[in-house]
């Protein structure tokens, strides 16, 4: 039998994987003969020892031997995922082209669109991983997804052929929930908290029966309270009290709940049952208490923007304000936070004060030029300064670049509708925006795309520009997935318009044209910074060099650092410079691969 020298180093080196020595593993693989396993091994230890950046470049390095390995594919995918790199779905969804069966891609893939509350994208994803594992876990997600669309009768068609009727039971409670089924959801979730005694079944029991029978449950909750005090149960019962006008009740349960734990949703219900009771004054403490602590807090904005809305309500309903009165100014716009800057602003417009309103939303924008800026540009518009508009939304879709960041102000513009249409410049810069990110767009980026190219074509019909109009039907029908019928019908109303009819897609050629017609390709830029530029310089003029010996030509130590970047910044332009060829004596050995 012929011995394989990689075999000790592979088994060696994976036990050290598996003990938690990272380092000491790098260390075997860098001995062994060549061998791809190790490699890729290589990449996992430094992934778990945090260096994200080093196992990126390591993985760009074997794709370029082995491109269609969906493995190393997914593995890149989840790398970068860990980073908060949008281009982690382009490598999910290259490895499961190259492999429609990896299951380890299907599963992280969804879970990405999963935590990005993108279930409608998840959900082909987890189908296909649900019947491939056939394991119990990737159908309950499976349930998850569907149920969180609004699904139920789906989900439970999931529990029956995937589950066979079994296990997943909380899921299952939620899907006859969500289904409407009510009495079936109150008999499953009783059955379950008798088997278990987990709250969890005994709240999605008393939810059921509040669903059809609200005194019933009324009467229930104090009988099961007196056995399981569960914060999330109680909370249940305040509430349903709550909607029952019995606020005195539900106050007596709130406060030691309060007291227990200081959440401060409990809090805010605490002053609407106060305000409820008549108690004015108390009720407006409580409010600008909570309003304060949650400033103080800076953990959680949304949460501040609904507190700080409920007080501007509770102000209209029982002040009869005609403008922002001055406890509200003392309490929120006292503070340079974005949330209250907005606020401030929104307020001081719902009163139809204009000038107040936008003297505070600017102030929100130059303090937080995403947030703060969409809310004042859609201001701007509202007040009928379309070109401010564009003006502020053109610096932030300059300034940001995470792909969430580029869909939410498209998202604005969508909802805006036909007001914005007119805006040509902002509907070219998001265009050439997601030009730029094809690759890495989700499902739902795609569709978000679909709709700027959409409105795009609506605008461009509208000023007689039959050729946009075309265009951007075509491209916006290509991306989309959903909803076809619009793109069709546009097209349609465009074509019986247009006198003389002109093709908006050039023809294929039959022969590739000479090399002396075309023009010389533009390379791409990485956008190197100086001293990344005076390592490819180096390596460029000798070929092969250490890490020793660019540590002298950059007079750093940081030249892994250095390389690594170098890599990741040539890959995201499509573009091969450098690459890592092994440990030698002298440290890593880099070699330049540029054209």
């Amino acid at each position: 039998m012929i011995h394989d020298p990689s075999a000790d180093f592979r088994r060696e080196a994976l036990t050290l994987y598996e003990a938690g020595k990272y380092p000491e593993s790098i260390e075997v693989c860098s001995r062994a003969p060549d061998d791809p396993s190790l490699s890729i091994l290589v990449a996992r230890n430094l992934f778990m020892m945090g260096k994200a950046d080093e196992a990126e470049a390591h993985l760009r390095d074997l794709l370029r031997n082995l491109p269609d390995s969906s493995y190393i594919h997914s593995f890149l995918g989840r790398v970068l995922a860990a980073r908060g790199d949008g281009g982690a779905i382009a490598e999910y969804a290259e490895a499961i082209r190259l492999d429609p069966s990896n299951e380890e891609a299907l599963r992280a893939y969804s879970e990405y669109f999963c935590e990005k509350k993108d279930h409608i994208s998840a959900i082909p994803l987890l189908r296909a991983l649900a019947r491939l594992s056939r394991k119990r876990e990737d159908a309950s997600a499976l349930m998850r997804a569907l149920i969180e669309t609004g699904d139920g009768e789906g989900a439970l068609s999931i529990h029956a052929e995937l589950l066979g009727g079994e296990n997943a039971e909380a899921e299952r409670i939620d899907a006859l929930m969500v289904a409407g089924r009510h009495r079936d959801a109150a008999s499953a979730s009783i059955a379950a908290f008798r088997k278990r005694c987990d709250p969890s079944f005994l709240r999605q029991y008393l939810a059921a029966i509040s669903a059809f029978d609200r005194q019933g449950a009324l009467r229930l909750f104090p009988r099961f309270l007196k056995d399981c005090s569960d914060e999330d149960l109680v909370f249940d019962y305040v509430l349903l009290l709550k909607a029952e006008g019995q606020y005195r009740e539900a106050l007596d349960l709130c406060e030691p709940l309060i007291a227990r734990c200081p959440d401060p949703i409990y809090k805010l219900v605490a002053c609407e049952l106060i305000r409820d009771m008549g108690r004015t004054d108390l009720a407006q403490e409580g409010y600008e208490g909570l309003i304060r602590e949650e400033i103080d807090r800076v953990e959680d904005p949304e949460t501040l923007s609904m507190v700080i809305g409920a007080y501007e309500t509770f102000l209209r309903r029982e002040c009869s304000c005609s403008s922002v009165p001055e406890c509200y100014l003392d309490t929120v716009s006292s503070s340079t936070n974005t949330v209250s800057l907005i606020r401030t602003g929104l307020f001081y417009a719902s009163f139809g004060q204009s000038d107040e309103a936008k003297e505070w939303l600017y102030r929100a924008y130059r303090l937080d030029f995403l947030n703060g800026g969409i809310e004042y540009a859609r201001f701007c518009a509202e007040e009928g300064d379309r070109r401010e508009c564009e003006k502020v939304l053109l610096h932030i879709l300059g300034t940001i670049r995470k792909s969430e960041d580029i869909e939410r102000v498209a998202g604005v513009v969508i909802d805006a509708g036909a007001d914005w249409q007119g805006m040509r410049r902002l509907f070219d810069a998001l265009i050439d925006r997601f030009s730029g990110m094809l690759d890495s767009l989700s499902p739902a980026g795609m569709e978000v795309f679909s709709r700027i190219y959409l409105q795009a074509a609506e605008g461009a019909l509208s000023l007689g520009d039959y050729s946009r109009c075309k265009e951007c039907c075509l491209r916006g029908l290509d991306l989309t997935k959903r909803d076809l019928a619009p793109f069709f019908d546009l097209i349609t109303r465009c074509k019986q318009e247009t006198v003389a009819e002109r093709p908006v897609i050039a023809p294929s050629r039959t022969k590739p044209a000479s090399s002396a017609a075309t023009p010389a390709e533009e390379k791409p830029d990485p956008g190197l910074d100086e001293q990344e530029e005076a390592l490819v310089a180096f390596l460029r003029q000798h070929r092969e060099t250490s890490e020793e010996e660019l540590r002298k030509v950059l007079s750093t130590r940081r030249v892994s650092r250095i390389a690594n970047s170098v890599i990741r910044k040539a890959a995201d332009a499509g573009v091969t410079l450098i690459e890592k060829r092994g440990m030698g004596e002298n440290g890593e050995i880099y070699g330049y691969i540029g054209k």
